[in-house]
This record gives C-alpha cells, sequence and structure tokens, in this order.
C-alpha cells in the first residue's frame, strides 16, 4: 500500500474512548502482515527461520505455515485461501515483477496482457479465483482483469492509463485512471463497464484502495488548493472527504469492510480507524505497554479484525489485531449463558 511522507503527529479526534483491540504477533523480526480474508486467515512476509530468506506465509488460528512459493511480494487472499502476490526479479540487468497466485500448494504465473508487458502486478483475488491487477505495456499502466487463464485489459476513462488497486468477491474493481484531460480519477470497473467516480478536486487526482460487498469504495484525493491527501469515500455517484483527522496534513483510506469500517494512514506512520461517523487512533486502541508502537495497517475483515505491522527498538513485524468485546457485551453474554443453563435444569425430560 502507500506510504506517507514524515509530518506532525496526529491530535486524537472524536471520543476519547473508543472500541478496544488485542494484538497479537504474526512474523519474526523484518517481515509483515499484508492481508486478512473473513476466515480470519492471515498472508505476509516472514524471515524463515532456517535459511535467513523471506518467505510467503499463511497463518490462522495461531498456527503459521511458510508456504513453497516464489511469490515475495503478497497483495491479497481470498476467502478460501488463495493468496495472490508478485514475483520480483532482481537481476540489474533485467529487473522485472510478476504478478502470479498460490492456490492448492502450486503458483502459477498470470497471462500477460496482448503486447510486450514491461512488468505486472497482481493486487486482488476472489474465490473464483479473478485476479485483478496492473501490467506495463508499451510504457502506460493498464488495469487488467485475469480468469481462466486470459487477462483482459479493463481500457481507461478516456486517457492513456489505468491501475487496479482492488476488488470484491463480486469481482468489482476498483483503481484510479486519466480520463481525457489526463488527471486520475478514482475508478469502479464491473461488467465490462468502467465507471468515473470522481475526486474531491477537480483539478487534483484520486484513487479507490478498496470496495466492499455494497461497491462503496475508499481511497483518497489530492487536493492542489492546500498540496494534501485526503481520505476520501466514494459511494452513490459521489466523492466525499472521509472523516475528521484533527491535525492530520495527509490522510488516505486502504481499506473498507462490508460494516463500513474502513482503516487508513495517516502522517508519520499514523494509523487510523473510521465507523459510525467516528475516526479513531488505532495507536490508542491497542495495549500500550506491549514494547513496540503500531506503524501501519493494510487490511480490514468483516469482524473488524486488522492486519498490520508494528515496530519495536530494533525490528518490525506483521501483528493482527482483534476487537475486544466490551464489558457490558461480555456481562449480557454470561448473563444468557446463565438464563439458558437455568432454563435447561427446569425443562421436563423428555
Amino acid at each position: 500500500m502507500l506510504a506517507l511522507l514524515s509530518c506532525p503527529l496526529l491530535a486524537a479526534p472524536a471520543l476519547a474512548e473508543g472500541p478496544r483491540y488485542s494484538m497479537t504477533r504474526l512474523s519474526a523480526d523484518g517481515g509483515s502482515a499484508n492481508v486478512i480474508n473473513n476466515a480470519g486467515q492471515v498472508a505476509g512476509m516472514t524471515r524463515d527461520p532456517a535459511s535467513g530468506a523471506m518467505r510467503a506465509y499463511l497463518w490462522r488460528d495461531g498456527v503459521q505455515t511458510l508456504l513453497d512459493t516464489p511469490i515475495n511480494v503478497v497483495q491479497a487472499l481470498s476467502a478460501d485461501g488463495k493468496i495472490a502476490g508478485n514475483i520480483s526479479s532482481f537481476d540489474p540487468e533485467d529487473f522485472q515483477t510478476r504478478p502470479a497466485i498460490y492456490a492448492h500448494g502450486a503458483t502459477t504465473f498470470l497471462p500477460p496482457l496482448a503486447g510486450t508487458p514491461m512488468s505486472g502486478y497482481a493486487e486482488g483475488i476472489n474465490t473464483a479465483g479473478m485476479v485483478a491487477g496492473s501490467q506495463t505495456i508499451n510504457g502506460h499502466s493498464m488495469a487488467y482483469l485475469s480468469h481462466n487463464g486470459v487477462s483482459t485489459a479493463l481500457g481507461t476513462l478516456g486517457g492513456a492509463y489505468s491501475y487496479a488497486r482492488g476488488m470484491n468477491e463480486a469481482g468489482m474493481v476498483v483503481g484510479g485512471s486519466a480520463p481525457a484531460s489526463g488527471k486520475a480519477h478514482a475508478f469502479l470497473y464491473h461488467g465490462g463497464t468502467m465507471v468515473d467516480l470522481g475526486t474531491l478536486d477537480p483539478d487534483g487526482t484520486a484513487a479507490a484502495e478498496a470496495v466492499n460487498a455494497s461497491g462503496v469504495a475508499v481511497g483518497y484525493s489530492w487536493l492542489t488548493s492546500v498540496e494534501r491527501y485526503r481520505a476520501t469515500i466514494f459511494q452513490n455517484g459521489t466523492a466525499a472527504p472521509l472523516g475528521e483527522f484533527g491535525d492530520y496534513e495527509h490522510s488516505l483510506a486502504l481499506d473498507i469492510n462490508d460494516a463500513g469500517q474502513v482503516i487508513g494512514a495517516g502522517d508519520n506512520g499514523d494509523t487510523f480507524l473510521y465507523q459510525d461517523g467516528v475516526t479513531y487512533d488505532l495507536a490508542t486502541l491497542v495495549p500500550g505497554d506491549a514494547g513496540y508502537r503500531l506503524t501501519s495497517v493494510s487490511s480490514i475483515n468483516n469482524s473488524g479484525q486488522i492486519a498490520g505491522t508494528a515496530c519495536g527498538s530494533s525490528a518490525c513485524f506483521g501483528v493482527l489485531l482483534s476487537p475486544v468485546p466490551e464489558p457490558g457485551s461480555i456481562a449480557l453474554l454470561l448473563a444468557g449463558l446463565g438464563l439458558l443453563y437455568g432454563l435447561r435444569r427446569r425443562a421436563p425430560p423428555v
């Protein structure tokens, strides 16, 4: 995902008290947690303790499995555990990045578009095996959708280029594309049609990073008047600012779940959660005595779990944030269980 410039820190917006999260470490030093699916699986990169090399992994229910794949950048994870990512060669004479998927123990390169591909990227995958991403063709980036061994160019909004950034289970693809004017707007592609989602500033640019099942997309706009990135929500044919961000100079929305919870990034490595009209500094919602600091987030699932990265004094690593039930919710649950137990004891024998 995107990184931001170093700028002043966030003044905590909105409520003093927000939802709470536990933090679970998932990777070795230098690793990352890149994406989480609705089954609670997390995929990312970690250091192989045997070889010291960085390898892709899949984590679920406390168990991390190193994957036998050359994918060295994990980008997306479907609900049934398929991984989409990129394989980069580091040969200075012939540097290339190729998109690939890992499924059922095998790695498959995605087919190129017509033309001469210089490099390609995978950004999203669903359970049907559809993959969205971008390839560089004849010097221009082109968004594509790959399925059943065929890659199809998604076209543009009228300009020279497009790039895909995310996709939902229904195959809706979002990203950015140049219209005839040349400055990128956010787009949504579905059913063979690319729709211009606009931008907050007619003189600026915009891109969508993610889209949920309802077709609501989030991303960012560049505001030329103040020279700032602004987190943006795209829905019902309009682009609107997302949330209030206190002293943030820049903000980017990076992912959205089906409940409308949004995660994103601000200045100087700050991260945020937006839900029910309120913006929270995520660093204030996790334990403060862990000895390390949340520095980035990348993915949120429909249970509100978040994949991200935290850093200690000497290294960074992948983490999973899981919502902690509110005390009132726990009390209600215990009361309900007690009532159920009492009713079962009073029930006549059958």
